[in-house]
């Protein structure tokens, strides 16, 4: 037999009249995540993307260049709006001329 919220709230001595566990504006957990957790997520990240592109990057990237020159290509393409300003429709000319150029 399955139970219901109505039984799981009665048998700790509730009713189904009082299911708000928390008043508004109240949080769960007030103390909230700890400071620099998120942020020690990512620099641990980011700390072993540098590690592992220090032993591999060039390696990696003259493999990419290589076997698949539209993918080496098309990150160059991603890199260039921010370096020199190209707006999206360019970008997305320079992308197609790839795919010919691969195809």
């Amino acid at each position: 037999m399955t139970r219901t919220t109505d039984d799981t709230v009665k048998s700790k001595g509730g009713t189904a009249s009082n299911l708000r566990p928390y008043k508004k504006g109240q949080s769960g957990n007030p103390a909230g995540r700890p400071k620099g957790a998120r942020s020690r997520l990512c620099e641990d990240f980011l700390k072993a993307l540098h590690e592992d592109f220090q032993k591999h990057g060039r390696k990696a990237i003259e493999s990419v260049r290589l076997e698949k020159p539209e993918v080496y290509f098309n990150g160059v393409v991603k890199l260039l709006p921010q370096q020199f300003g190209l707006d999206d429709e360019t970008k997305g000319g320079l992308t197609v001329i790839i795919k010919k150029i691969a195809d």
